[in-house]
């Protein structure tokens, strides 16, 4: 996998902080960032094109987190999720864990903590991907 083909979508009901944080990513990382405010949006793109990882609210109008996560997970189950969250209860994290979201940050978030994390999922698909390309599997 390149770099640059390593593609986020970031979902919060609030625009300028889904593209604050969609711009952010894309500057530092270089990977393909798309930026919803609306989680039925972001599912609609995902059924279509789904990518490696999102990173979302949980309290959203019209559909919360969690639901679009399991919708979301029923189509690619090779996505990764992140959870990005005001909602400091613990139905937030047994929920998320539940789900197998890879990680959980409480708003506001550390934008170094969020890229550190974002890192560490890149460089596990690039491990796994590498481990398949061995036993003779593209994994494209």
């Amino acid at each position: 996998m390149k770099k640059e083909n390593y593609q986020i979508m970031v979902v919060d009901d609030e625009a300028d902080t889904a593209d604050l944080m969609a711009s952010s990513i894309s500057a530092v990382t270089n990977h393909k960032v798309f930026s919803f405010n609306d989680p039925k949006n972001a599912l609609d793109f995902f059924m279509k094109s789904p990518v490696d990882l999102v990173i979302t609210d949980l309290v959203m109008p019209n559909m919360d987190g969690f639901e679009m996560i399991k919708t979301m997970k029923d189509r690619s189950v090779n996505t990764d999720f992140m959870v990005i969250t005001g909602n400091k209860r613990i139905r937030s994290v047994v929920h998320s864990r539940w789900l197998g979201v890879s990680y959980l940050f409480f708003k506001p978030v550390n934008i170094d903590e969020l890229l550190i994390s974002i890192s560490t999922m890149y460089k596990r698909i690039c491990y796994w991907e590498s481990r398949l390309k061995e036993v003779g599997v593209n994994p494209a």
